[in-house]
C-alpha cells in the first residue's frame, strides 16, 4: 500500500531541517564543481517543498571570488527559482582583498524572497588601507520554532590570497550575537548557528574562547560549518558542530550534501550521498547517544516511555516521491509500521525493551525490487540507555570548546569517515 509523503503543518510543530551543500569553490561553468553542484540542486529539486526549511552555503562559494565564477551559481540557481537558500561569505569569498563580487551576490541571493530579504549591514571596522564602513553579511530569522543566527567572520578581517587565515566577527556582529542568543536563553528558544569554521579558527585566541564560550552558556544545539572540506561531527555535550564534504574540492568520497534536523530536544545529522537512489532517511527522535545533550535525561535523549512502555521515533524521509512504505524496530526484533504525520516526519511507538541497544529505521521504495542496495535506505541509532535518579549534573565548559577537539571519529553509518582529508588538516594543498 503506498504512503503520502509526511506533511508540515504551519504551526511549527515539525522539526528544523536544513540541506547543507558544501564548500563550492566554483572556478568553470565546465569543472567537476559546476557539474556536481548543479546535479545537487537537481536532486533538491525533486523533493517536496515542505520536507525542508532552507538550502544552507557555508561560504567559498566561488574559488577566486569573481563575478565570473558567482555567475555559475547563478545559472545553476536559475533553473530552481523557488528554492530557498541561505548563504554566508567564506575566506575565498575575499580571496583578493575585496568581497564586492560577493556582496551582489548576496544582494540578489539574501535579499530576495528566496533568501529572507537580507541587506548587507554597514559596520565601521578598522582596516589597514581604507577608512570606510565595511559591508558584513549577518542576520538572523526563526524556522521551525528554532532560532536561525548566519554569521560572517571574513568580512572583518584584512584577508589576502596568501597570508593565511583571518577569521574575525568584529565587535558590532559580537554584540548582536551575544544579545541574540541570551534572548533565546531567557525565553528556552533553541538555537542554531551557521558560520564558516570552527570557533577556534577565529584568529584571536580570545575571540576563540569568547564565542565558543557563549555557544556552551547559551546552549547552542547545532553549529552547521564549511572550511574543513570533509564530513565531521564534534560533539561536547551540549552543541553538536557540524562540518560537511565540500563540493569544489572534495577528497572524502562522492558529493552529495548533508541533512540536519532539531526535533524538540534532539538533535541529528546525516550526509546524503548523490550517487544513492531515493529514499533518504534519517531518524529525528531519539537521540545517538553520541550526540545526546547533557545532562541526560529521558526527555532531552527523547526516550520518554507511554504507559505501554512504547518509546515514539520519528523519522524524515527524503525521496521524490513518497516511500512504499516506512517501518523500525529495536536491534533484530519485530518491525513496526511508521506513518506519516503533520510534522514532516514519519513516527510510531516502539515497544522498548529493557536490554535495547538500538533503534532503526528502513524506508523502501516501490521501485525497490525486492533485493540490493537501490531504492532501500536504512539509518540506525543506539540511544542513550540507563538514566540515573536524580540526573547526573551537567558536566562544566571543556578546556578547548569550539573545537574538533571533541570529534567523534569515524562513523560510517552518519557519512563520516574521520580521516579528515581536507586542505586545513590532512588533504591536499589546494
Amino acid at each position: 500500500m503506498a504512503r503520502k509523503h509526511a506533511r508540515r503543518n504551519d504551526g511549527g510543530q515539525g522539526p528544523l531541517v536544513l540541506l547543507h551543500v558544501g564548500d563550492l569553490h566554483l572556478t568553470g561553468a565546465d569543472a567537476p564543481s559546476a557539474r556536481d553542484l548543479r546535479a545537487i540542486l537537481d536532486q533538491i529539486g525533486q523533493l517536496p517543498r515542505h520536507v525542508y526549511d532552507f538550502v544552507y552555503l557555508p561560504g567559498d562559494l566561488a574559488e577566486d571570488g569573481t563575478t565570473a565564477q558567482y555567475d555559475i551559481l547563478r545559472d545553476a540557481l536559475r533553473a530552481h527559482p523557488s528554492m530557498p537558500i541561505r548563504l554566508i561569505p567564506g575566506d575565498h569569498d575575499k580571496q583578493h582583498g575585496d568581497i564586492e563580487d560577493f556582496e551582489r551576490v548576496f544582494i540578489e541571493i539574501a535579499g530576495s524572497k528566496r533568501g529572507g530579504g537580507h541587506a548587507p549591514i554597514e559596520n565601521r571596522l578598522p582596516q589597514p588601507e581604507d577608512k570606510r564602513p565595511v559591508h558584513q553579511y549577518y542576520y538572523g530569522e526563526m524556522h521551525a520554532g528554532v532560532k536561525c543566527l548566519f554569521l560572517d567572520v571574513i568580512s572583518a578581517g584584512f584577508g589576502r590570497k596568501g597570508i593565511g587565515l583571518d577569521f574575525r566577527l568584529g565587535a558590532g556582529q559580537t554584540q548582536w550575537l551575544s544579545s541574540e542568543l541570551a534572548a533565546a536563553a531567557e525565553s528556552k528558544t533553541p538555537c542554531a548557528v551557521f558560520m564558516h569554521g570552527y570557533p577556534d579558527d577565529l584568529r584571536e585566541p580570545y575571540d576563540r574562547l569568547d564565542i565558543a564560550g557563549l555557544f556552551w552558556s547559551t546552549r547552542v544545539r547545532l553549529v552547521e560549518m564549511g572550511h574543513t572540506h570533509y564530513n565531521e561531527l564534534a560533539h561536547d555535550g551540549r552543541t553538536l558542530y557540524a562540518t560537511a564534504r565540500s563540493v569544489g574540492q572534495n577528497e572524502d568520497g562522492s558529493a552529495g550534501y548533508a541533512v540536519a534536523a532539531i526535533d524538540g530536544p534532539v538533535t541529528s545529522w546525516r550526509f546524503r550521498a548523490l550517487d544513492r537512489t531515493w529514499p533518504f532517511v534519517m531518524i529525528t527522535s531519539p537521540a545517538d547517544r553520541r550526540v545526546a545533550t547533557q545532562p541526560l535525561g529521558r526527555v532531552s535523549a527523547g526516550m520518554e516511555l507511554d504507559g505501554k512502555g512504547r518509546v515514539t521515533v520519528r523519522a524524515l524521509v527524503l525521496s521524490d516521491q513518497p516511500p512504499d512504505y516506512c517501518r523500525c524496530r529495536v536491534d533484530t526484533g519485530p518491525w513496526v509500521l511508521m506513518e506519516p504525520t503533520e510534522s514532516r516526519c514519519y513516527e510510531a511507538r516502539l515497544p522498548w525493551p529493557e536490554d535495547g541497544r538500538s533503534i532503526q529505521v528502513e524506508a523502501v521504495d516501490r521501485r525497490w525490487p525486492g533485493h540490493g542496495p537501490d531504492y532501500v535506505d536504512t539509518d540506525v541509532i543506539e540511544p542513550v540507555i540507563g538514566f540515573p535518579d536524580p540526573p547526573l549534573p551537567s558536566c562544566p565548559m571543556p578546556s578547548k570548546p569550539g573545537s574538533d577537539a571533541f570529534a567523534l571519529g569515524p562513523w560510517l553509518q552518519k557519512g563520516v569517515r574521520g580521516d579528515q582529508l581536507g586542505p586545513n588538516k590532512n588533504g591536499r594543498k589546494w
